[in-house]
């Protein structure tokens, strides 16, 4: 059994995480600029999917939060387009969480396509809703959504182990591990 946890352990963890998601959406940012933009992974929502795996269903809230902040950083989209599409993101990894075991190869990468993929076709339909003309199509956004989905699955994979013991992140995993 784990130790007692001191109160700004959490909070330290927390405030790590939104540094570390900084960190990445601006490492994405800056990437895409030089390269395809379609294949470009989301790394911070990647991030927030491996720090699911071992947080409290409790803590999901506040990690959509942070994650959103974070993509605000960087990002030209509205921050509540960007909270609400992580969290129905992160929702739909929670539902996989549910069946598969996140912190495993085949669970992370199930997680963060069905994340990204849900949140890239948001994007774009928030996007299209927005336009002057008004009007949404889906197909295109489901389209824009599958290479994003890929890439950030393939990210997950490779670097999810990685990713999952980052500084400071370690007081955020739920007291059953």
């Amino acid at each position: 059994m784990r130790s007692a946890r001191r109160p700004g352990q959490r909070v330290l963890g927390w405030a790590l995480f939104l540094v570390w998601a900084v960190s990445l959406a601006g490492l994405q940012g800056l990437l895409a600029r030089h390269s395809a933009d379609a294949w470009m992974p989301d790394a911070a929502l990647v991030l927030a999917v491996v720090v699911l795996a071992r947080c409290e269903v409790g803590d999901l809230a506040l990690l959509a939060l942070l994650t959103a902040f974070a993509r605000a950083a960087t990002s030209g989209e509205p921050p509540l387009v960007l909270f609400t599409g992580i969290l129905g993101a992160l929702l739909a990894a929670l539902a996989v969480r549910g069946a598969l075991e996140l912190s495993g190869p085949i669970g992370r990468t199930t997680a963060t396509a069905l994340a990204a993929g849900i949140f890239q076709a948001w994007i774009s339909i928030a996007r299209d809703a927005r336009a002057v003309a008004g009007s949404i199509d889906f197909a295109a956004a489901i389209g824009t959504a599958v290479p994003v989905a890929i890439m950030s699955a393939l990210l997950a994979f490779a670097l999810g182990p990685l990713l999952a013991r980052l500084p400071g992140l370690t007081p955020l995993w739920s007291r059953t591990w």
